[in-house]
C-alpha cells in the first residue's frame, strides 16, 4: 500500500484496473486507492505483469507498507513462480496501566556513582521483538523470503533500541560488510550527546549597560509561484486530483540519479523522513473572458464555462530538500496537465 500523501497512514482499495495475468506498461493505472481526502489512481513505475492480487476491492484500513499484490517481469512464467508468505501485521496488545505501588520503606543513601548517560544507547545487537518494521526493511525481507521470526532471531540490529535497519538485512544477506553498520551506529551515538564535564564557568564580569540589540528579522519562507493554462474540457475536480497526484509523486521520486558514488545505506540514515512536510500548496482558479473577433464587435465579453487558468503558490518548509521537491512538483503538475490536454 503506497503512501499517497505525507500524512497518510492507511487506505482502502476502490478498484483494480488490471487482473491477475494482465500485462501493463509504465504509466498505466494499476488500481484506485481511497484515502481520507480523495480517491487517487496509482500508476505503474515500470513495465510488468500482475502476478497475484493479495488485497481485494473494497478492503479498507490497510496500513501503508502492507503488501497488496505481487508484480512480475514481462516474460516470467507465472505458473512456476513461488510467492513468499506474507504475514499480517498484528496490532500490539494494549498495555494495562501500572498499579500504584505500596509505599516502600526508606532505604539508606547509596554511595555516589558516576552519572549515567541519558542518550539513546547503541543497540546490543538483539532485535526488539515488538518493533514495527520500516517499509523499506519489510519489502527487503519479503523480496528475499525472510520471515519476521527469522529476522528477529537471526539478524543483528544496529538501530536504536533494537531496531532492524535496511543495512542490517543487507549485511545478513552478505551484500555489505556487517562491520560498517556497527561503525556507523557507534559514530552516530557518539555524536548524539554533548560532553560537558570539562567545561568551566567564566567569572562574572562587571555589569555594564549593553547596547540595545535590534531583533533580527524573521527569515521568510521560500515561496514558488506558477501559473498553468488549463484545457477547456478539464474540470476543477480533475485539477484537484492532478494536484494531489503530483504532490505524491514529488514526495516519492528520488532527487538524484542512480550512481556508484551514492551509498543508499548512508542516504537512508541522513535523509529527512519521507513523510516530513516539504511545502504547502495554495491554489486558485481564474476564468478568462472571450475577446472580440474584430474592432467592430460590440457584443459584451462572455466568460468561459470552465476556469482556464490555475495559479499555484508553494510555501516551502525548512526541510533541506523542500525547495528541490517543490520545483519537482511544479514540473510534474505541468506534465500531468499537458497529458490531460492531449487526452481531451
Amino acid at each position: 500500500m503506497p503512501a499517497m500523501s505525507p500524512t497518510m497512514e492507511e487506505g482502502g482499495i476502490v478498484s483494480w484496473k488490471v487482473k491477475e495475468g494482465d500485462k501493463f506498461d509504465a504509466g498505466d493505472v494499476l488500481l484506485e486507492v481511497e484515502t481520507d481526502k480523495a480517491n487517487i489512481a496509482v500508476e505503474a513505475q515500470d513495465d510488468g505483469v500482475m502476478a497475484k492480487i493479495l488485497k481485494q476491492e473494497g478492503e479498507k484500513e490497510i496500513k501503508v507498507g502492507t503488501p497488496i499484490a505481487f508484480l512480475a517481469e514481462v516474460g516470467d512464467n507465472l505458473a512456476e513462480l513461488e510467492f513468499p508468505e506474507v504475514e499480517e501485521k498484528k496490532q500490539e496488545p494494549k498495555k494495562e496501566a501500572p498499579k500504584t505501588p505500596e509505599p516502600a520503606q526508606p532505604s539508606p543513601p547509596a554511595e555516589p556513582a558516576q552519572a549515567k548517560k541519558t542518550s539513546t544507547p547503541v543497540s546490543s545487537g538483539k532485535a526488539d521483538p515488538n518493533q514495527v518494521f520500516l517499509p523499506s526493511v519489510e519489502l527487503l525481507l519479503e523480496a528475499n523470503g525472510i520471515s519476521r521470526d527469522e529476522a528477529l532471531s537471526k539478524i543483528t540490529a544496529t538501530g536504536p533500541k533494537g531496531r532492524i535497519l535496511r543495512g542490517d538485512v543487507k549485511a545478513y544477506l552478505g551484500e555489505i560488510d556487517s562491520s560498517n553498520n556497527s561503525k556507523i551506529a557507534a559514530y552516530l551515538d557518539s555524536k548524539s550527546h554533548l560532553d560537558l564535564s570539562n567545561i568551566e564557568l567564566r567569572p562574572a564580569a562587571a555589569q555594564e549597560k549593553a547596547p540595545a540589540t535590534k531583533d533580527k528579522p524573521k527569515k521568510e519562507p521560500v515561496k514558488i509561484t506558477h501559473q498553468y493554462i488549463l484545457p477547456d474540457n478539464i474540470s476543477k475536480d480533475e485539477v484537484v486530483k492532478l494536484v494531489s497526484k503530483a504532490e505524491q509523486k514529488a514526495y516519492g521520486k528520488p532527487l538524484y540519479a542512480p550512481s556508484d558514488l551514492i551509498d543508499p545505506l548512508f542516504e537512508d540514515i541522513i535523509a529527512p523522513p519521507r513523510n516530513a512536510e516539504r511545502f504547502k500548496i495554495n491554489t486558485s482558479f481564474q476564468t478568462s473572458v472571450a475577446e472580440p473577433d474584430d474592432d467592430f464587435d460590440f457584443e459584451p465579453y462572455q466568460e468561459t464555462r470552465q476556469p482556464n487558468i490555475l495559479d499555484v503558490e508553494l510555501v516551502c518548509t525548512d526541510v533541506v530538500d523542500a525547495k528541490a521537491r517543490a520545483e519537482m512538483f511544479v514540473d510534474i503538475l505541468g506534465k500531468y496537465i499537458s497529458r490531460a490536454e492531449v487526452k481531451n
